[in-house]
């Protein structure tokens, strides 16, 4: 043990050298693993995991949503399966005058809405395309309906853009509902409308009616003479001119000249109505299947104003749609 206590003590500064030697060699040793990683770009954070890259659950990204978590910014869906088949069946019961499949995916159809059936100048529906958004409440969609009318005794198919508000029964199926008894449906419904894809839906299908009408003169003779109106004429002699005015936006028809009172129908954007009578509290008396009936003036105007303005983005002849006024 005394030797090698006495070795230690002879040979302490080698021992101290080779000691500071090697942590020089350790230093350096680090310092280029240090220097290799930032070269290489790694980082002493922790990875993102696979599942969060895939999902985005470690990054702030913000996705913006309005008050019901409804995307602000979701595209119009085309052909979605759930709508496509709604809407068709109910085009499919149009033709074949299924009363009660109409019912049941439009349970606001009356009487009258079934007596139009039978005086109806659409033969068919066929090429049926839907484009949806999903709407301010759970279940509920705003939907546009692009398909081709067969109107009676002519050939040339009339290319027709229609709009709905659907909701979800408790059974999950499809119906249609009035988006102007809900404030806020009512709102999405315009501001839906208003959007550039919308608008862009609306221009196309508007060229491509334009283009029908010009390609068939007995078409351009039947839109220049009824315009959207499903209904045959009424049957007589009386030859007086008659004032027609065109909707300028989707508008309920209504018994009286107020807000509060029955809502016949509804009017959709490029329908002819003829007029009675233009008051001076706001409202137009209109005729509606051989009776009275009130629209507000505000969405009315001339037909030469209309297609000046480009406003008409409905397309006789069209189905009734929800109205949001």
């Amino acid at each position: 043990m005394d030797n090698i206590r006495e070795w230690i003590s002879d040979n302490l500064r080698y021992i101290l050298l080779g000691l500071a030697m090697i942590l020089v060699l350790a230093v350096a040793i680090l310092g280029i693993k240090a220097i290799t990683n930032i070269a290489s770009g790694t980082s002493s954070e922790p990875k993102q995991t696979e599942t969060e890259a895939q999902t985005g659950a470690a990054d702030d990204t913000i996705v913006e949503t309005n008050a019901d978590n409804t995307s602000a910014g979701a595209e119009l869906v085309q052909n979605d399966g759930k709508v496509l088949t709604t809407m068709t069946s109910y085009y499919s019961a149009r033709t074949n005058g299924d009363t009660e499949t109409l019912k049941k995916i439009d349970p606001g159809m009356d009487e009258q809405d079934q007596a139009g059936l039978t005086n109806s100048y659409v033969e068919s529906y066929s090429n049926i395309r839907t484009y949806s958004k999903e709407g301010p409440s759970a279940g509920s969609y705003v939907v546009y309906v692009c398909y081709d009318g067969k109107v009676k005794d002519i050939d040339t198919l009339v290319p027709s853009l229609t709009q709905f508000y659907l909701k979800t029964n408790e059974d999950g199926s499809l119906y249609i509902a009035d988006a102007s008894a809900d404030a806020q449906a009512q709102q999405f419904v315009e501001e839906t409308r208003k959007t550039a894809e919308v608008q862009e839906l609306i221009d196309t299908m508007a060229g491509k009616c334009e283009e029908a009408e010009n390609a068939d003169p007995a078409l351009k003779e039947f839109m220049q003479q009824y315009g959207n109106s499903q209904s045959k004429p009424d049957d007589g002699t009386d030859t007086e001119q008659k004032t027609e005015l065109v909707a300028t936006d989707i508008c309920n028809i209504r018994a009286e000249a107020n807000t509060e009172c029955e809502v016949y129908d509804t009017l959709s954007i490029g329908q002819t109505v003829t007029v009675i009578e233009q008051r001076d509290d706001g409202w137009t008396e209109i005729d509606y299947n051989g009776q009275s009936a009130f629209v507000s003036s505000e969405f009315l105007t001339t037909p030469e104003a209309a297609e000046s303005e480009a406003e008409a983005d409905y397309f006789a002849p069209a189905a009734a749609d929800d109205g949001t006024v």
